[in-house]
């Protein structure tokens, strides 16, 4: 019985091997999902420590909290410098309306 597991062992093994051929002279690649962006292995290579820092800096800034924090700080950056010519505005009428009432 060991015999004859062994022999069904060594069958199975050679059913899965030939339906994958290992390929002895070519590297050996995983196969991407078909449905992914990314259909071919990205070769292997050396980033900068300056290229990595601007791909992180980049990835950073896409995200949807980061842009939405920005538009919030350019919307209080535009509602501060509104009130500022207000007061501006504000303050030249009163000197103009001062002016006519004085003469």
């Amino acid at each position: 019985m060991i015999q004859q597991r062994k022999a069904q062992r060594k069958e199975n093994l050679a059913q899965k091997q030939s339906l994958f051929p290992v390929r002895a002279n070519k590297k050996q690649f995983t196969v991407p999902h078909p449905l992914s962006d990314n259909l071919f292995k990205p070769k292997e290579r050396y980033i900068s420590e300056k290229e990595m820092h601007l791909r992180s800096k980049r990835i950073y800034n896409n995200l949807p909290e980061v842009k939405r924090k920005k538009e919030e700080q350019k919307k209080r950056v535009i509602l501060q410098s509104n009130r500022l010519r207000a007061e501006v505005f504000k303050k030249q009428l009163l000197d103009q309306l001062l002016q006519r009432n004085a003469v």
